[in-house]
């Protein structure tokens, strides 16, 4: 019986290997080097000029795969309407912004910019604004205990504090989210105490330089994530020459605390009346790009 069913293992097992080497052998023969060099020259011919998701080339490339996949055969998916999977990406452009501080206009690129991915159409307008170190609102750390900032503008400073080595907050080497994405949980946190607008000083960021000024103007494509329930104000980040018109004498300071990570403590907390103004225009531009799709059913098992 021990040697019936050795020889039944072992008939079973030339059958399998002899399957697989037929398979081999004949997608061998359809998956060729010359037909892979027609597909790939074609794919990154002129024609479809790169390719850049949601372009004119990215489209003329799926419809070209598209008419492959009919060439082949291939079934479409069942909840598509063809081959190609639509999806909107969306590209954000700056039409008009302006800063207003004490009746003198501010010069954006040069005194200020305006990040894209925070601002919304939108004005605000203040007689006070309130220094607030990091603009940090958590159980471990706050900068908001005490503060009054319905409906004057919140200055911050971007990063959060360490001690003996540590975040803080993290309680590790790693930063927390007020870090990153730090600036939207800056936003979100001003808002939800009900200040008018954010003015963010970066530590690292003295001025801007022209590239960073240009690429600020308009964002790359990026797919619209569903919405936060989180409500922010709009956000201005401003030079470091212009940080200290509004700080005064202890910018340099707080400059070089901010450098070394350090907490603030509430003295240097303050509120000044300044009267300042802020408005905001945005474009966004909803560009149209998909995926193509083609299905090849299984020989078996074609509900998996």
């Amino acid at each position: 019986m021990n040697k019936i069913l050795l020889f039944t293992n072992l008939m079973f097992c030339n059958c399998l290997a002899f399957t697989q080497v037929s398979d081999a052998s004949r997608y061998a023969g359809i998956i060729t080097g010359p037909e892979l060099r027609k597909q790939l020259t074609m794919i990154a011919s002129e024609n479809f000029e790169g390719r850049e998701t949601g372009t004119e080339g990215q489209r003329k490339a799926a419809a070209y795969i598209e008419s492959q996949f009919k060439a082949l055969g291939l079934k479409t998916a069942d909840a598509l309407q063809g081959y190609q999977q639509l999806y909107p990406l969306y590209q954000d452009s700056i039409k008009e912004t302006s800063l207003n501080f004490n009746g003198k206009q501010v010069a954006f690129g040069k005194d200020f910019i305006a990040p894209l991915n925070i601002n919304e159409t939108g004005k605000f307008r203040s007689g006070k604004f309130v220094f607030a170190g990091y603009g940090i609102d958590d159980p471990k750390y706050n900068d908001y205990t005490g503060l009054n900032v319905k409906g004057k503008v919140v200055v911050v400073f971007l990063g959060e504090p360490k001690k003996d080595g540590k975040y803080i907050i993290s309680g590790s080497a790693r930063g927390s989210d007020w870090t990153y994405p730090g600036i939207s949980k800056k936003a979100a946190a001003a808002a939800a105490k009900g200040a008018a607008g954010l003015i963010i000083i970066n530590p690292s960021q003295e001025s801007f330089n022209p590239r960073a000024v240009e690429n600020g103007k308009k964002t790359g494509v990026y797919f619209p994530r569903s919405s936060s329930d989180m409500k922010h104000v709009n956000t201005i980040q401003v030079s470091h020459a212009f940080a200290k018109q509004l700080i005064g004498n202890n910018f340099d300071t707080l400059m070089k605390m901010t450098k070394a990570f350090l907490p603030l403590e509430k003295k240097w907390t303050m509120e000044k009346k300044t009267r300042i103004s802020f408005s905001f225009d945005r474009y966004r531009n909803i560009i149209n790009a998909s995926n193509v799709i083609g299905l090849i059913e299984g020989t078996d098992k074609k509900d998996e």
